[in-house]
């Protein structure tokens, strides 16, 4: 039967409406939460508009419709008269509008590479797929050299080697292989999609009057999909398990088990959903268990299979070996138990924080079966309790859970105090502790009393290791912290280590000043003998590992033979220094993610109208022991301006410097090109150009814009010396505190250009 057009149309506005919640009655009148919703929607286009102000300078203006669409919310939500369809759609339109320009405006201008070796790794997979060839056989190191990423950006491991396997199960690439080979070739747009899909169901299928709210926990996740995060695709999986448990409870199984094939920490989630699938099973509760738990080994098997055939040790190896004990561990830190443990010098192994995990996702699921009534809705918190504990508990490990649990909590909204807690009701208790017990109101109790209970558990199993541990360790003496390249960070430390264990220790350094300690580098791979000392030069492995100035640190020492933390230093800070110009000999170099290659640390390169398959910098040598070169491609006949600028900010006063300069003249093409240097503070700009068509200096000034035309040789080293702090005030313009340091060069007719510089220095006068 065929119906008619308009009758379809009619069917598909009636189903989309109910699905957005978009077509209530119109006299109902949104609550306290829709409008609170709405508020926070306003509060995300304004927030966005102001980032696109702060980077974007005179583009400014198109944050003006972010910005009076934010407004129009914020107005809308204080209104006790809006109407709850009214308040969901525009709830809906504007958190959309602001998750889409807010990672239009981070992927595209601010962040245009990845930042993840996860994601590099996931961009692997998919390639060696599209090849038919197995991505476990591969190590992703070459990929991690494709994309520019320093050591910084690796995973390391306490042996002082990094991982390059794919350590994902196969669902997490094939699942992005689709929509890469549509045409979504930054596998970031692909993990978007699935963003995008999880909050419109989230949205879709909670009550109307809980839409605009269930928003509202997922503003900062744009960023961090933009940041390279992949986890939004096993948050799918998770999210339509949640929903799919009360329409199809064998569906729902199946896709926890995708979860895990897409990320193995998912899993984490199946005991407890074999918990309430036992407590709702109408029928036979073992037998349901039992599919249950089939349904789920189905999942997570069933994308691995064809690899796990194609090469059944390199699958293991790669996707299960590493979270078992005996292999070389990765380093711990995160935001759990092991961040707070390295803090105090501590760093058990992971057998240690494995069996802590166990002891808390036992306790978990006794506190989960026992209190199943008041607490099933509240299934998803528990691995996050359990993720807390593990050695390395990231922050996508724990963040990410907050999708299923958004769904379960706006769609049934169980109460807060969720249970009546007596678990030993029938134990006689001491009266003091049992009047005091009494006294606690009924919905703190279980909060206190499983504080309590995993407070033992950890004191005691880490009494256990403690106990376990030798009386001696290393002593680590920090002797001198040195930045002998001036890149305003710390590169080297001179350290001393004595030996007080009774066997000999194969050292390996990490320095911690930040989220997670780094790989530093030492020339000497000699193990250090029982009862002796030896001093080690230590240097960091790229730029991002580097101490900044004014940042405290700790050395620590790894044996990188059995993996134990077996000494620590203590806390340090690097002192302040006067600003001066940043790795001037350009020797050190790093990923820079908001131009997509790697760039001389502490620059910050832009570019103008460029060839994009022409490396607009590089090292004057293969080694990057000093100096940088500038090139131009300059292909198009549109009469543009090209360039490309190297700046940072620096004090007024050290911009006085000498300048190794070579213009290759004889091997160029063309004659419209120039190099130069700027000095800035917004208002006013001091321009230096160096041209070897010219005899003798020039200078051309105005109220805010001054020009010098500097005569330099052609095809030969030029060093050049200017002096921008005097010429500044000799234009009568007042001293700024700080100003932009600029290095470039720009063309605006066909032709190839380079210009290169060897080194920036001070004048011996003022060093």
């Amino acid at each position: 039967m065929i119906f008619p057009v308009s009758r379809i149309s009619t069917h598909l506005r009636i189903l989309g409406g109910r699905f957005l919640g978009l077509g209530q009655d119109p006299a109902a009148l949104a609550g306290k939460g829709p409008r609170i919703g709405l508020f926070i929607s306003g509060v995300f286009l304004v927030a966005v508009g102001f980032l696109i102000v702060l980077f974007f300078g005179p583009f400014a203006v198109l944050a003006i419709p972010l910005l009076l669409f934010g407004s129009f919310n914020l107005l809308n939500s204080r209104k006790t008269g809006l109407s709850l369809s009214r308040s969901n759609s525009l709830s809906l339109a504007g958190h959309l509008t602001a998750t889409f320009v807010l990672y239009l405006f981070l992927t595209r201008i601010l962040l245009l590479t990845y930042m993840t070796d996860s994601i590099v790794g996931s961009y692997m997979g998919v390639l060696k797929v599209l090849a038919f060839q197995n991505p476990y056989s591969y190590s992703i190191k070459p990929f991690l050299d494709q994309f520019s990423f320093p050591p910084s950006f690796y995973t390391p491991k306490v042996d002082g080697s990094f991982e390059f396997h794919l350590n994902y199960p196969a669902l997490n690439f094939l699942t992005l292989l689709p929509l890469y080979a549509a045409g979504l070739h930054d596998l970031r747009d692909g993990v978007f999609v699935f963003h995008l899909l999880s909050v419109l169901l989230i949205f879709g299928l909670v009550p109307s009057r809980q839409k605009a709210l269930s928003l509202a926990p997922f503003v900062f996740f744009p960023a961090l999909v933009a940041a390279s995060w992949t986890d939004s695709v096993w948050a799918f999986f998770l999210v339509g398990g949640a929903i799919l448990w009360y329409r199809n409870r064998n569906l729902s199984l199946l896709m926890i088990g995708f979860a895990g094939a897409t990320k193995q920490i998912a899993l984490v989630a199946a005991p407890f959903l074999f918990v309430r699938l036992w407590q709702e099973s109408p029928g036979s509760k073992l037998r349901n268990t039992l599919a249950g738990a089939g349904l789920v080994v189905a999942g997570f098997l069933g994308p691995n299979i064809p690899f796990m055939l194609s090469s059944p040790s390199q699958w293991w190896a790669a996707t299960i070996a590493p979270y078992f004990p005996g292999g070389a561990a990765q380093v711990p830190g995160g935001i759990g138990l092991s961040e707070i443990l390295l803090d105090f010098g501590l760093s058990p192994s992971p057998l240690f924080f494995v069996a802590l995990m166990g002891l808390v996702g036992v306790g978990s699921l006794y506190l989960y079966s026992t209190r199943f009534s008041k607490s099933r809705y509240f299934v998803w918190i528990f691995p996050i309790v359990i993720m807390f504990f593990y050695y390395r508990s990231f922050p996508n490990y724990i963040f990410y859970w907050a999708f299923p649990l958004a769904f379960e909590f706006f769609k049934n909204r169980p109460a807060i105090s969720i249970w009546h807690f007596s678990p030993f009701q029938r134990i006689p208790w001491h009266p003091a502790i049992g009047s005091t017990i009494r006294s606690v109101p009924i919905r703190l109790r279980v909060p206190l009393v499983a504080g309590l209970l995993l407070t033992t558990v950890f004191v005691g199993a880490f009494g256990a290791y403690v106990s376990s541990a030798p009386a001696s360790r290393v002593e680590v003496q920090v002797n001198s912290v040195a930045d002998p390249d001036g890149i305003g960070a710390a590169t080297q430390l001179n350290i001393t280590l004595h030996n007080l264990t009774p066997k000999p220790i194969l050292p390996s350094f990490f320095v911690k000043w930040n989220f997670l300690p780094y790989l530093w580098a030492s020339i000497s791979n000699q193990s250090l003998a029982p009862s002796t000392s030896a001093s080690y030069l230590v240097t960091a492995t790229d730029g991002l590992a580097a101490v900044p100035r004014s940042t405290s640190f700790r050395l620590y020492v790894y044996d990188a033979a059995t993996g134990t933390l077996v000494g620590q230093s203590l806390s340090f800070r690097i002192d302040s220094s006067t600003q001066t110009i940043q790795n001037p000999h350009f020797r050190w170099w790093t990923l820079d993610v908001g131009a997509g290659t790697k760039v001389p640390f502490g620059w910050k390169l832009t570019k103008a109208n460029i060839d994009p398959l022409t490396p607009p910098i590089q090292a004057l040598d293969q080694n990057q022991t000093a100096g940088i070169s500038l090139r131009l491609n300059y292909t198009s006949q549109a009469t543009v301006l090209e360039k490309i600028m190297l700046s940072q900010k620096i004090l007024l006063n050290a911009t006085t410097l000498n300048l190794s300069l070579f213009d290759p003249t004889a091997t160029s093409t063309g004659n419209q090109a120039i190099a130069g240097v700027t000095v800035t503070d917004g208002a006013h700009e001091l321009t230096y150009l160096f041209s070897n068509a010219t005899v003798k200096p020039t200078v051309v000034h105005s109220d805010y814009n001054a020009t010098a035309m500097i005569p330099i040789a052609g095809s030969a080293w030029t060093s050049v010396s200017i002096d921008p702090n005097q010429d500044w005030l000799a234009l009568g313009w007042a001293a700024p505190n700080h100003v932009t340091f600029t290095i470039f060069l720009q063309a605006n007719s066909i032709g190839l250009y380079s210009a290169s510089i060897r080194s920036l220095s001070y004048p011996s006068s003022i060093r």
